[in-house]
């Protein structure tokens, strides 16, 4: 089993598995206490019920003895045939009192002999009680009496020690009973309380470091990285969040990849839009100035472009526009920038590229041009040149608006040299 399976299940089932963890020492404190409780009961039951039983009936058998005895010592001191008849009775009462007490079966093996005792001293007590009732009593006979109510009285002290005895054990019995029950409790807690912890923090590892990589990725995505992506393996509801959020960063990713193509871009022709160029070059006018490296920027514009839009419509010129900005790309190198810098007028920027290497370029992008025929949504064949103006830096300027303008300059002067052609300041 791994060690972390817990995190493979969903986030109901653990807490549901977590909390009956935890009652575990309830449902063994509950167990426990039913059966210490139900021990504990018997043995108060027999604490309350049967060493009460027993001397209430001791008591009330040494009671019966002596209001026996008494009789025999009235009829010594004022002789009457009326306590002879009383005497038989107390003495079938005390005979009927250690019966019962005999029968009982929960009188101990001691208890039983000195009971056995007792009866037994009792009839040779009540042998000589009628002795003395039957004729002249002596003091000798009552003296021999009394001697046997006192041995049968010290038995039954003897069976009063017998009885504290049982219940000083029934005591110690529960003492211990209590104890085990108070261990089990301690330990029940104790456990408890582990596995609460241990439930507590493998639940805690499996909810919170997932959160902990969910505030990471939030982070990063507050500092506008959008590459940054969860690896959580988790196959539970935090899992199926991570692979949402994942997808969630794809998609921004690409959205904004898209968003900040759009926004570097012209819509109709897909070249750089005019402030990509402004940017481009003057990055590329610092790269220049600090390496000493040569740069060169290409101005071009469709010679009669508003005629093409008066004669074949807004969309044919469209067509037309983006044809000469595909011929541009296929004569230009990747490193080189083309933009739509407005309306029909576009710029190339050139690094590494002195004036020979730039006016080849230029006059290969014119001469293209000229040899390419635009075919119109209307079947109609659109011809047209373009004029190209050239900046060098840093000779027809050291910025990058200086060689916009220079290239501007130039561009007016290929247009009023008669078009279709390459010039420079």
């Amino acid at each position: 089993m791994k060690p972390f399976f817990f995190t493979s299940l969903s986030l109901r089932s653990r807490f549901l598995l977590a909390m009956g963890i935890v009652f575990i020492p309830l449902v063994v404190v509950a167990v426990g206490s039913s059966i210490f409780l139900g021990h504990a009961a018997n043995t108060l039951n027999r604490i309350v019920e049967q060493p009460v039983y027993k001397l209430q009936t001791t008591s009330r058998l040494q009671n019966q003895i002596r209001k026996s005895y008494v009789l025999v010592k009235d009829h010594v001191l004022t002789p009457r045939y009326a306590l002879r008849t009383q005497f038989e009775s107390e003495a079938q009462g005390v005979e009927a009192v250690v019966a019962e007490m005999l029968e009982k079966p929960f009188f101990g093996a001691q208890e039983q002999s000195l009971l056995a005792n007792v009866r037994r001293e009792w009839k040779d007590s009540v042998v000589l009680a009628n002795v003395i009732f039957s004729s002249d009593a002596s003091r000798a006979a009552l003296y021999q009496l009394d001697q046997r109510v006192n041995q049968i009285m010290f038995t039954l002290d003897r069976m009063y020690d017998t009885y504290y005895t049982e219940i000083n054990m029934l005591r110690a019995d529960i003492n211990a009973s209590e104890k085990r029950f108070l261990l089990i409790i301690s330990a029940a807690v104790g456990i408890g309380l582990l596995i609460a912890v241990v439930g507590a923090v493998w639940l805690a590892r499996s909810v919170l470091m997932p959160l902990r990589e969910f505030e990471k990725g939030v982070a990063h995505f507050a500092n506008e990285d959008l590459s940054y992506r969860l690896t959580l393996n988790n196959h539970d509801e935090i899992g199926h969040l991570a692979m949402e959020f994942n997808t969630m960063a794809e998609r921004l990713l690409a959205h904004r990849q898209k968003l900040e193509e759009l926004s570097v871009r012209d819509g109709l022709t897909g070249l750089y839009n005019r402030r990509e160029l402004e940017k481009r070059l003057q990055e590329e006018v610092q790269r220049a100035r600090r390496y000493r490296r040569p740069l060169s920027v290409m101005m071009l514009d469709i010679d009669h472009f508003k005629n093409v839009n008066d004669r074949y419509g807004h969309q044919a010129g469209d067509e037309v526009l983006i044809t000469v900005a595909d011929l541009i790309q296929l004569n230009v190198r990747p490193v080189d920038a083309v933009c739509r810098y407005g309306g029909e007028e576009l710029a190339v920027i050139l690094p590494e590229t002195e004036e020979e290497g730039v006016r080849i370029v230029a006059e290969r992008i014119r001469a293209t041009v000229e040899d390419s025929i635009t075919t119109t949504p209307q079947g109609d064949m659109v011809h047209v040149t373009v004029s190209i103006g050239l900046a060098i830096f840093p000779g027809h300027g050291d910025t990058a608006a200086a060689l916009i303008q220079a290239a501007d300059q130039a561009l007016y002067t290929a247009k009023h040299e008669g078009r279709n052609l390459v010039r420079s300041l």
